[in-house]
């Protein structure tokens, strides 16, 4: 790490290594934010120094009425009072030990000019008094492994570090990947980026050994040549998937009312992410389920797709997903096919993709996952399963026979599962997502993680 890479880091850590945090705005009052922050923040991991003018205890804990009045130095300061107030607090933040805040309060650029002047304060005070701040008008930060200081839920844990600008939007991600096991390392609301923003975040992201994929929601770009270095020196390390809002016109508006920043051109963006080695994801509910392939699965060496079904249907629509997003169909190896006719039902398909019929179980999943891993024509497989509840099969067993095939294999290719039939289903998607192997109720969303997984090796090969 570079001298100044290495002064970053020290400089951001705080943010999402605290050991001592102090809430000012710390309430009682269950209808306030500075309540949600203070319960999530005295379920964590670390020291709380709540700071109230109006009691002598908050939620049990010792109150303190200024940061002046805390008897240890603190490393992070959480605010969450008037916008009025903030600008105020930075000399304060400084003599109680921290150089890290984060602002919490709206009504700055987002709420119109009067709003702008208190941001512009805001920062010139914090700049004078040497502290860092993300926000203001943001939902916090938290790392999964310590503390959140959010007034959102805690991500369940895991290696995906996500920036998001907007705040309401990154607490719903957190709740929908919480529903569907997703594991982030940390997360950063930065609200309106009036100092700390997307740059240092990235930065900062890109050098954390405990995140794998960096995941971006991104509206305005106020620094567009140092966003692209950033996100291009981060995908050179770890994989980072963007999500960009404000791509209409009216878009856009939207944007500048909501954080107070410009959207930009959209054909301009996506050809900076691309140039910058990152890929794109074009909805919200893709955003999380592509990291979570990056973060599943090693990269594929090719763009070569092998795919095993138990539904000729399902196959037909992988394979047309396939084409339409620039992935080949396999041709498979002499000897695989031979193989497989062995071992399948007469009506079996051979050709990719296999078609092992409703009668194949976990022996026929098993010997074709490991045969179709071990053809050299293969960089990628995608496992289709459409759970029977006939003939005595279980619930798991096309699963357990992937997971079999995939362990007799042994080797480092991308391994994906689409597992239909919903809550029939569930119980085999689950097996395989335990183990690590990313699961989709889709083959067309399966095709485009796939795509994207195969899109970002391609460029970094």
């Amino acid at each position: 790490m570079k001298g100044s890479e290495a002064d970053l880091v020290k400089s951001m850590d705080p943010f999402f290594n605290p050991k001592k945090v102090a809430l000012v705005g710390a309430s009682t009052d269950y209808r306030k934010l500075g309540n949600s922050i203070l319960m999530n923040l005295l379920a964590s991991e670390i020291e709380v120094f709540p700071i109230t003018r109006s009691r002598e205890r908050v939620l049990g804990v010792q109150a303190y009425q200024s940061l002046s009045d805390i008897p240890e130095p603190v490393d992070l300061v959480i605010i969450a009072v008037a916008a009025k107030y903030c600008s105020s607090l930075m000399p304060e933040i400084r003599k109680a030990g921290a150089r890290n805040a984060v602002v919490i309060s709206g009504g700055f650029s987002e709420a119109g000019p009067e709003g702008a002047e208190l941001e512009k304060d805001l920062v010139s005070s914090a700049q004078s008094s040497g502290v860092r701040i993300i926000g203001p008008n943001c939902v916090g930060v938290s790392n999964s492994r310590l503390f959140n200081g959010t007034f959102t839920m805690m991500p369940e844990r895991g290696n995906i570090a996500f920036v998001s600008q907007s705040g309401a939007l990154g607490g719903m991600i957190i709740y929908n990947t919480r529903a569907k096991r997703i594991g982030m390392s940390k997360f950063a609301s930065i609200g309106n980026s009036a100092d700390v923003g997307f740059v240092d975040i990235l930065n900062y992201f890109k050098e954390d050994s405990k995140s794998s994929v960096i995941a971006a929601y991104i509206e305005g770009v106020d620094e567009g040549r140092a966003l692209f270095e950033s996100l291009y020196d981060a995908a050179k390390i770890k994989p980072v998937v963007i999500l960009k809002g404000g791509r209409s016109e009216a878009g856009s508006r939207a944007t500048h009312s909501h954080t107070g920043s410009l959207a930009g051109s959209t054909k301009v963006f996506d050809g900076m992410v691309r140039q910058a080695g990152c890929v794109t994801a074009p909805t919200l509910d893709t955003l999380f389920e592509i990291c979570k392939l990056f973060d599943y699965q090693p990269l594929p060496k090719g763009n070569r797709i092998g795919i095993i079904s138990n539904t000729g249907g399902a196959g037909v629509l992988a394979t047309d997903s396939a084409a339409e997003y620039n992935l080949e169909i396999a041709n498979l190896d002499t000897n695989t096919k031979e193989e497989l006719r062995q071992v399948l039902p007469p009506m079996a398909s051979t050709d990719n993709p296999i078609d092992v019929v409703a009668s194949g179980g976990r022996r026929e999943y098993k010997i074709a996952t490991e045969l179709l891993l071990n053809d050299h024509n293969v960089d990628i497989l995608l496992i289709i399963c459409a759970v029977p509840t006939f003939a005595g099969m279980t619930q798991t067993e096309h699963a357990a026979g992937t997971l079999e095939g995939v362990r007799s294999a042994a080797v480092d290719k991308p391994v994906i599962g689409v597992w239909l039939a919903g809550d029939v289903g569930k119980p085999g998607k689950d097996l395989l997502e335990m183990n690590k192997i990313p699961c989709y109720d889709d083959p067309a969303l399966a095709m485009l993680c796939t795509a994207r997984i195969a899109e970002y090796a391609e460029m970094h090969r």
